[in-house]
């Protein structure tokens, strides 16, 4: 009997072998960053620290991306992206084992592509490069990384098209699902992109929605653990909303690169709390001196409004960036943020705030890309 079974099985699987079309071929590739570096910051919660720290520029992770050709111009595709600390070995992204993204899709060679699962937000995706931080700065993003153009924010049962580049422009529109029976928006998220590539110049403007995140009644909708929402003002109550609107350009002349990137995010809170809103200004220049060579200046002004209170930051980055190879860079960051208005204290993005209107980081380390 169990001789019979093995001599069906071995037919079932050749026949399913000879019947796939001759055109069908598949490929798997693995790659990843790994980033470390020394910082130091001279007020965090009041004193002065020096720390190894993992993922100072670009966050560690490893992932596998899988294609198959299914003939006529129609592919599947997949990601899995795993996020780490490189000092500790341990899990981010929530501890989740794939939690920087875990999608398939099916792109058309008329209509586009479709993906579902954790995915970025498309204005995450859109904007992302325009940053000082992505370019060069390490952790130089507006403070909190309130409009999550840094992608810290993920977002769960994501659905998303995007549609095949025309003339330079490229639609993209997602939807994450609440997944909770007769609550449609109880943690649930919505966002759109459209950008523009023309040789040296591109263009992105998006939008991006949150609704109810990381609800307490809701643990399985669509932004959970990977939430962060800057204590910016004494206000602490939850979101009940959270808006992103974002227009960015750059041109590139040569060696050098210029971009422009304004960012608002308006809050709406539970509890009563009055709202809050903040406009992120950020200009960003970027010049080889030599081929291996990357320097690069940032300013990033950001003013916020709430009840009868207007805290304002201001923020310089600066740094270089030396190739030793096309997979291994060594760079040198500084971050120097303000508190001004009625802000009560400055906080760089991946520090604890500090005891004064002031603070400084500079970061030295290396990252390796396979």
């Amino acid at each position: 009997m169990k001789k019979t079974m093995i001599a069906w099985g071995c037919c079932t699987l050749a026949l399913a072998g000879i019947a796939l079309p001759a055109h069908a071929q598949s490929s798997v590739t693995l790659y990843g960053v790994i980033s470390v570096g020394l910082v130091y910051t001279n007020n965090t919660a009041g004193s002065r620290d020096y720390a190894l720290v993992s993922g100072v520029q670009q966050t560690p992770h490893w992932g596998l991306k899988g294609v198959e050709d299914l003939g006529g111009g129609y592919k599947t595709f997949f990601t899995l992206e795993n996020g780490f600390s490189i000092t500790s070995g341990a899990l981010s992204n929530g501890g989740k084992l794939f939690g920087r993204k875990a999608f398939v899709g099916i792109s058309t060679p008329d209509f586009g592509s479709i993906t579902v699962g954790r995915q970025v937000d498309a204005m995450s995706d859109a904007l992302f490069f325009y940053e000082a931080a992505a370019q060069f700065a390490a952790f130089g993003v507006p403070i909190g990384d309130n409009d999550n153009v840094f992608e810290t924010t993920r977002v769960s049962n994501a659905v998303r098209y995007s549609s095949h580049l025309y003339s330079g422009f490229q639609f993209v529109g997602q939807y994450g699902f609440s997944n909770d029976a007769g609550e449609f928006n109880n943690n649930s998220s919505k966002s759109a992109s459209l950008t523009y590539t023309n040789g040296p110049f591109s263009a992105a403007i998006a939008y991006s929605e949150f609704l109810l995140p990381n609800s307490a009644s809701n643990s399985n909708g669509a932004i959970t653990d990977t939430y962060g929402v800057p204590v910016i003002t004494t206000f602490a109550s939850n979101v009940n909303r959270q808006q992103m609107f974002g227009l960015s350009g750059d041109y590139k002349l040569g060696a050098a690169q210029f971009t422009m990137m304004v960012t608002r995010s308006m809050f709406s809170y539970l509890q009563g709390a009055p709202g809050l809103s903040l406009t992120n200004y950020e200009p960003t220049f970027t010049y080889y001196v030599t081929p291996e060579a990357l320097v690069g200046i940032g300013y990033i002004f950001t003013d916020g409004h709430t009840n009868n209170e207007s805290p304002k930051w201001h923020q310089i980055d600066t740094g270089i960036d030396y190739f030793l190879s096309k997979r291994t860079d060594v760079f040198l960051v500084a971050v120097y943020q303000k508190a001004a208005g009625d802000a009560k204290f400055a906080q760089i993005y991946g520090n604890a705030p500090s005891t004064s209107r002031l603070q400084f980081s500079a970061t030295v380390g290396i990252r390796h890309t396979f």
